[in-house]
């Protein structure tokens, strides 16, 4: 049971508003923070992550000079993403993601400050360090969304742009590779992920309390892979919900860690496996060809006995002359030789 213990206390002065996010494995918690001046009359916006898993719960505050419109933590990971604009009516808004964890080569590894807390992972020969910093990834600028859908998986996110007046943009980003797909769904009013972080589903759905949906014509959703390719699209007169069926999480971090590590100590027992599979599948799919093939061997068998058979009577009719026998014939061979290109070259 909760012990109700105070394990980490931050005053927060001139509060307009202020809004938490807590990341899913509940490793970091987000406070977004709307400020007054002592006028009231400007407002400036900063965020307070609190690192939960480390001693003495330390707090990090980083100043936002644009207004945040939204703000999600990666599920299983040290980053988060946000919109944020100049203007909070902006129809172009930028995307701008960070890491909880900076990661520090081997050879340029200076001594951490502090009780920060560093992670060590083995990349080929090299050692790479990750210390508890926050850094910038990057800025994604000009973009027309206004939520933001992790993966459950991690590493990808959708920008979405959903509301009646929404353009119905998608933009399938890949956070670690870089790459990014756009596509539409116009209307699309929710973006539900796969517990598996494979399938992602866009629906335009009408409330429950019923009435008329000026958007009925729209009702449905679209299934897509993570990287954005389309797979199924269903339509219906009246659609109010879609729900995933809920999947358990059969593997810690440090687990999937291990079987990373350790994935080509199984490569040659999985490539077995799956060729053993393609061979089934194949065997299947040639099956009436293989018959085919059968009952014409068996047909050029039965042709082959049958002319055996008459043999005795066909020579006979030709008097004797064996039609078979290769010592009856007569080989000649005739050589031709064809001029393939010339050149002539001047010796001086």
């Amino acid at each position: 049971l909760p012990t109700r213990t105070k394990l980490r206390q931050k005053n927060l002065f001139n509060v307009t508003k202020c809004s938490m996010v807590w990341q899913n494995d509940g490793e970091y918690l987000g406070v977004k923070v709307t400020r007054h001046t002592k006028s009231k009359k400007t407002l400036y916006n900063n965020l307070e992550l609190f690192r939960l898993n480390e001693p003495g719960v330390p707090v990090e505050m980083l100043e936002i000079k644009d207004a945040v419109m939204a703000f999600a933590w990666e599920p299983s990971g040290h980053r988060f993403a946000m919109i944020h604009a100049e203007n909070p009516t902006s129809t172009k808004v930028d995307v701008s993601f960070y890491d909880m964890m900076k990661k520090v080569e081997a050879d340029t590894k200076k001594k951490s400050k502090g009780n920060k807390t560093t992670l060590s992972k083995t990349v080929g020969k090299q050692e790479a360090t990750e210390i508890a910093e926050i850094n910038k990834i990057e800025t994604l600028s000009g973009k027309q969304c206004n939520c933001l859908f992790w993966s459950p998986a991690g590493h990808n996110i959708i920008l979405a742009s959903l509301g009646e007046s929404a353009s119905g943009t998608l933009e399938f980003y890949d956070v670690t590779n870089k790459s990014l797909t756009v596509k539409e769904h116009y209307r699309a009013n929710n973006v539900l992920w796969d517990p598996s972080g494979r399938t992602v589903a866009t629906v335009v759905s009408q409330p429950m309390g019923g009435g008329h949906f000026k958007f009925a014509m729209d009702n449905g959703y679209i299934l897509w892979s993570f990287q954005g390719r389309q797979l199924h699209q269903e339509s219906f007169e009246n659609f109010y919900q879609l729900a995933w069926r809920p999947r358990e999480k059969l593997l810690t971090r440090s687990e999937t860690a291990n079987v990373l590590k350790n994935l080509k100590k199984y490569e040659k027992q999985f490539d077995a496996a799956d060729k053993e599979r393609k061979r089934a599948e194949y065997l299947e799919k040639t099956t009436e060809k293989r018959a085919l093939r059968s009952r014409f061997r068996e047909r050029m068998a039965e042709l082959r006995e049958f002319k055996l058979r008459q043999k005795a009577a066909r020579d006979e009719l030709n008097g004797g002359y064996d039609s078979d026998d290769e010592n009856n014939y007569i080989t000649k061979e005739y050589h031709v030789e064809n001029v393939l290109s010339t050149k002539e070259e001047v010796v001086y």
